[in-house]
Order: C-alpha cells, then sequence, then structure tokens
C-alpha cells in the first residue's frame, strides 16, 4: 500500500501544481490538523476537470498545491462540478468523493494521508467559484516512519476556490 499512495501522492502533487499555474481569480483555504502532525495549511484553491485516458475523468479540488505546509486534494469520479451540498468522503465506496492530505512542500512531502471518512461541504457552486469547508478524518504514514502506514490525522478547514487552467 505504501507504494501506492506515494505514487499517488506524487501524482497529485504534479497534477497540483499544474492546476495552480493557471489560477485566475483570488482563492484560499486554510486548514487546521492534529494527530501525527499539528499543522496549519494554507494557500490557493483550484477547482478543475480532468480528463483521464479510457476513463470517464474525475472533478479535482486542489487546495494548497504549492504550500509549504501542505496540500488537500478532494476528487469526484465526475467532470461536473459540485453543486452546493454534503459530500460524504470515503476511500473505498464506488462513486464516492476522496481526499489525500499531504503535508510538508511539494518538492519534499513530509507524510500522505488518505480519507477513510469526513465530510466535504459545499456551501456556494458557480462556474467561477467554488466554497466550503471540510472535515477529515485521514490515515497514512509520515516520510520518516513510512512502515508505519497507521497514523491518523484530523484536517479541518474552509475554502474559497478559482477555476484552474
Amino acid at each position: 500500500m505504501r507504494a501506492t499512495t506515494t505514487l499517488y501522492a506524487s501524482g497529485i502533487c504534479l497534477l497540483a501544481a499544474a492546476m495552480a499555474a493557471g489560477t485566475r481569480n483570488h482563492s484560499w483555504f486554510e486548514a487546521r490538523t492534529s494527530g501525527a502532525a499539528t499543522l496549519t495549511l494554507n494557500g490557493p484553491a483550484e477547482f478543475g476537470s480532468v480528463v483521464e485516458p479510457d476513463a470517464a475523468g474525475r472533478f479535482v479540488l486542489t487546495l494548497g498545491a504549492e504550500s509549504r505546509t501542505g496540500a488537500v486534494l478532494f476528487t469526484r469520479p465526475a467532470l461536473s462540478r459540485p453543486e452546493p451540498g454534503v459530500y460524504q468522503l470515503a476511500s473505498d465506496a464506488p462513486g464516492a468523493v476522496r481526499a489525500l492530505v499531504v503535508t510538508g512542500p511539494p518538492t519534499r512531502p513530509t507524510g500522505a494521508f488518505s480519507a477513510r471518512g469526513g465530510t466535504l461541504t459545499i456551501t456556494a457552486s458557480r462556474d467561477d467559484f467554488i466554497a466550503g469547508h471540510f472535515d477529515i478524518d485521514a490515515a497514512g504514514y509520515e516520510a520518516a516512519d513510512p512502515e508505519d502506514e497507521g497514523k491518523t490525522l484530523r484536517v479541518r478547514g474552509t475554502f474559497t476556490a478559482a477555476p484552474g487552467r
């Protein structure tokens, strides 16, 4: 699982950085973590759809792609922007919204944690703007001890996101 998580985290960081490069509007997010790491995460917030070869594509909400403290990535198996509402986070349910939290800077992550529960609440959703808040219960590992994949992390935050390019 560690290799899969590492590969997933690396790919997501690259995707997030690409999306961040095209931000047109002011956007932000702020989150606090507890558990395996106590951090304040903040930075820009972007959203968009990603079409995958031989797949239907995904909607992606990227928070803090270039942040030195960490990033949060939400993916949903649909190309459409989510409407206002509460979305359950899960790592194994078909059609569920998934979340990945990467601590540390994108060039040298200090940990990777996948949501095993929680919620993403969208309070406003337009073509040029998405706002909301989230509460994530995640498990994963820290880079200093990658063999211990049972570390837990709680992440709570809020965001206002603009479309990425």
